[in-house]
């Protein structure tokens, strides 16, 4: 961590509640329902695009933690547009950043940021793959990967995928598909799919990051070009 050493202590307590108790407790009065696959808040999201309200669909989508890739070429803003992002989180949420080189700086007062290494200049050989695992156990609220370049991509995914929603990262690709298709790619080159067909990857990989925001740079101007949202109510 550059801003000095963190430690996660845990300790295990376990509480023996009745349903009742869950009841009586507020435990189960806020819960979203999904009808026909689609939740209340997929409901809006899909409002939003429909109604051309981009902002109220950024925005949304990062409040109710709903997972996003920000995708585009080299230069076009992704980690400034991550950035931004991370400013609409709320205060009190634990925010973890995995980078090579520190480019995220989140507003919020209970962050970790940890880097990786290649292990040179006698530092240890510490990957983002390896800095994902460990973040589990530091009790992140979210996980915000700099840029996924490689076998991190799986790690990443099931990170989200175990208790971590509204998890963000960048990608090097042209379009929403394409960085779907890298990560794929990722995890294929890696040896982590095996006995799963690329489209069994597809549909996972659009069903834990429903969401890529695709940016490009025009002329001198960087901005959003482009909304996946997979998501349907067909």
């Amino acid at each position: 961590a550059p801003e000095g050493g963190s430690i996660s202590i845990r300790k295990q307590v376990v509480n023996n509640f009745t349903l009742e108790e869950y009841r009586d407790s507020g435990s189960l009065d806020k819960v979203s329902v999904a009808v026909g696959g689609l939740s209340d808040i997929d409901r809006d999201l899909i409002a939003h695009l429909r109604a051309g309200r981009i902002y109220d669909f950024v925005h949304t989508a990062i409040t109710k933690r709903v997972s996003i890739l920000i995708s585009g070429g080299t230069s076009s803003g992704k980690t400034t547009f991550l950035n931004a992002c991370l400013k609409s989180i709320d205060a009190n949420e634990r925010i973890l950043t995995l980078e090579d080189t520190r480019e995220l700086f989140p507003p919020q007062a209970n962050k970790v940021h940890l880097l990786a290494s290649k292990g040179d200049q006698g530092t240890a050989d510490v990957t983002i793959q390896s800095l994902l695992e460990a973040s589990l156990r530091m009790r992140p609220d979210r996980l915000f990967v700099g840029e996924i370049r490689g076998a991190e991509a799986f790690s990443f995914l099931r990170a989200i995928n175990t208790g971590h929603p509204g998890s963000m990262s960048t990608v090097h690709a042209d379009t929403p598909m394409g960085a779907y298709e890298q990560l794929a790619m990722m995890m294929q080159q890696a040896g982590m799919s095996s006995g799963y067909s690329k489209a069994d990857l597809m549909s996972y990989i659009q069903m834990v990051i429903p969401i890529v925001i695709q940016l490009r740079r025009d002329g001198g101007k960087r901005g959003v070009s482009e909304i996946f949202f997979a998501r349907d109510e067909s």
